[in-house]
């Protein structure tokens, strides 16, 4: 039974059925459970075979971690990713490092959903997890260093770096962290908008297009539409061209000195490319 659910899954995933997958995943998880296979432990990694199935019960969770990620069901992606962690960390089924593999394809993705979600805490906790694992060598791993770098750009207000690495495709590693460039797009739109409010007490609604990376040709009651329904710009007053940002006294109070040189840096850079 286990063995020709397995191949079916296989077989949809490899077809992109992401929906059938996720269908499937239900019975054949049923059945790692019968079997013991679903959490890795020192009785069932004594033998070349039990490793072996070991692998293909990895090899079941990672498509359900991925079809669940490609079906919008993030909930589902961290409950797979929670049921890998013990997979990813046992010395008896990897003897090598992971570098460039399916499981870091998959960490990074879970990286990149914290980052996308703005939970920047976990991001940091997960983060160190991977630097002090001896399972993990982040400088030579294409997929680990993506998130990473994204994450310190957007910490130092590199906002055009960011943007290449979003926008070119050559830069991304796999094609599965398409699905997340949007909402990146859209946390990298919300760090630069409270940076510029920070900054400045007032800017053209064509300058602040720029610097959003929106097309100037769209019209600002529509640029004013997407931001209020994308961004926290609630205290953003859109007047004759012009946008006015009021402060309160806290936010008066805060030493913007960094948040003042990127934001300028970033400027300057955006009016030498338009």
């Amino acid at each position: 039974m286990l063995q020709k659910l397995t191949a079916e899954l296989y077989s949809s995933f490899d077809s992109e059925q992401y929906d059938k997958c996720q269908a499937l995943l239900v019975p054949i998880k049923i059945e790692l459970i019968k079997h013991g296979l679903l959490i890795p432990k020192v009785t069932n990694t004594s033998t070349k075979d039990q490793i072996n199935d070991l692998k293909i019960a990895q090899r079941i969770l990672e498509i359900g971690a991925l079809s669940s990620l490609l079906t919008n069901n993030y909930q589902g992606f961290e409950n797979y990713f929670a049921q890998l962690r013990p997979f990813y960390t046992c010395n008896g089924l990897h003897k090598r490092k992971h570098i460039n593999t399916d499981a870091t394809k998959i960490i990074s993705l879970y990286l990149l959903y914290l980052l996308s979600q703005g939970l920047i805490s976990k991001f940091h906790i997960e983060l160190e997890l991977i630097y002090n694992s001896p399972q993990y060598d982040v400088e030579q791993d294409k997929y680990l260093l993506f998130p990473i770098n994204l994450e310190s750009n957007l910490m130092e207000g590199n906002y055009i770096k960011i943007w290449k690495l979003l926008k070119e495709e050559k830069n991304l590693p796999c094609k599965e962290y398409i699905h997340f460039i949007d909402t990146l797009i859209t946390a990298l739109r919300f760090e630069i908008a409270k940076s510029l409010e920070k900054t400045y007490e007032s800017i053209p609604i064509s300058n602040c297009k720029n610097l959003l990376y929106l097309p100037q040709e769209q019209s600002d009651s529509s640029f004013e539409k997407l931001l209020r329904e994308t961004l926290e710009v609630d205290n953003w007053k859109f007047e004759n061209g012009i946008i006015y940002f009021t402060k309160n006294e806290t936010e008066l109070n805060v030493d913007n000195e960094s948040v003042i040189k990127n934001v300028l840096g970033y400027a300057e850079q955006i009016e030498s490319i338009v």
